[in-house]
């Protein structure tokens, strides 16, 4: 990397960080006063506070980064343009490609750390922030004894549970193994059922069947309609069961194929899948998108005309993507169309203008 592009990288991430640093620093602020009265009631300590806040940063970062290299795209090419810098760099012989390049390139970079936050960061780090505040500041009862593959819970009466998945709505529970033991640890009862359902105010079992050993003998009997209370509400599943936004690319694919193959409508979730991989490539659109926006129409607006026009490319762009998200949940659009909708619409008019930027030049 030349000195010239080493420049205009450096120009372009010192507005990057200091914008991000910005929106986390804002957001964190609302967040807290939002939830000081339910820190306070329960009693957390500033070393708890301060951890939850700290494993909740990826989370808060994954929207806010998009929004940080837009406005970092507007302001240090728009200085670069009202400062007469551009016209020196043309003078000297680059064509605007090569002057735009470094901070294309910087935004590939970027969308490229986003899908890696949202990958392997986020989930892990949201599921540390949830355990500090559910349980360690809530006081509420870790269940879960380990999740891989199934979730594993420990229930009532001396029990524990296997549970190969739950429903989008979370009011019913599917493959589900129960082993009830003796004060002893010895196994008093085994039931399997194919289902645990959410009905009058407690969770039965569905199609199940119980194996109560006595001696050298199993015997057998039915237990549909048998109570199981494994958690005292659906809602209480929030703390177990992971949101969409907390799982990975993978778990999430695999969790679409189960829902599928138990005869459930996967949509939401599919639209889900792409976003995972479209909404990280924002980043980049909104680099795309501001690039010829910052030469061309904000020489003599200054910063605050660079920023108010970032906050309408964003609405533009999440109001395309609540559409489409909404238009896939619902089953209008296909998930992938709808998944994608708003990255090919800006991705096509960021296109045209950085061609048409490039022919003026």
């Amino acid at each position: 990397m030349n000195l010239l592009n080493t420049y205009i990288v450096k120009e372009f991430l010192r507005f990057f960080l200091t914008v991000l640093i910005g929106i986390l620093s804002v957001y964190l602020c609302i967040d807290f006063l939002q939830r000081a009265d339910n820190f306070i009631s329960y009693g957390a300590n500033i070393f708890q506070i301060t951890k939850y806040y700290v494993y909740t940063l990826p989370a808060i970062a994954s929207p806010s980064i998009p929004i940080a290299a837009l406005i970092a795209t507007l302001l240090s090419l728009g200085n670069l343009s009202r400062h007469n810098e551009v016209i020196a760099m043309r003078a000297g012989g680059l064509s605007i490609g090569k002057i735009i390049a470094p901070v294309l390139f910087t935004g590939l970079l970027i969308s490229a750390f986003g899908f890696i936050n949202n990958e392997i960061i986020m989930p892990h780090y949201t599921a540390r922030a949830n355990h500090i505040r559910k349980v360690v500041v809530e006081k509420k009862e870790h269940r879960v004894v380990f999740q891989k593959r199934h979730l594993w819970l420990r229930g009532p009466d001396n029990s524990i549970a296997n549970i190969e998945f739950v429903s989008p709505d979370r009011f019913e529970m599917f493959g589900v193994h129960i082993y009830k033991f003796n004060p002893d640890y010895t196994l008093r009862e085994r039931i399997e059922a194919d289902s645990l359902l959410w009905e009058d105010g407690a969770w039965r079992l569905r199609n199940s069947r119980k194996y109560i050993p006595i001696g050298s003998r199993v015997f057998t009997d039915k237990a549909d309609g048998e109570i199981y209370n494994i958690v005292e509400a659906p809602e209480d599943l929030g703390m177990i069961v992971k949101g969409s936004g907390e799982m990975n690319f993978k778990e999430l694919w695999e969790y679409v194929e189960r829902l599928k193959m138990s005869g459930y409508n996967a949509a939401r979730y599919e639209v889900d899948l792409h976003g995972k991989l479209a909404f990280p490539l924002s980043s980049l659109l909104m680099v795309m998108i501001a690039t010829p926006l910052s030469l061309h129409r904000v020489r003599s607006g200054g910063a605050s005309r660079g920023i108010a026009l970032a906050v309408f490319i964003a609405f533009a762009y999440w109001a395309l993507l609540s559409v489409g998200t909404a238009l896939g949940r619902s089953g209008t659009v296909p998930p992938v169309v709808a998944g994608w909708l708003a990255n090919a619409l800006f991705a096509s008019i960021s296109a045209y203008a950085l061609r048409r930027l490039h022919r003026e030049h």
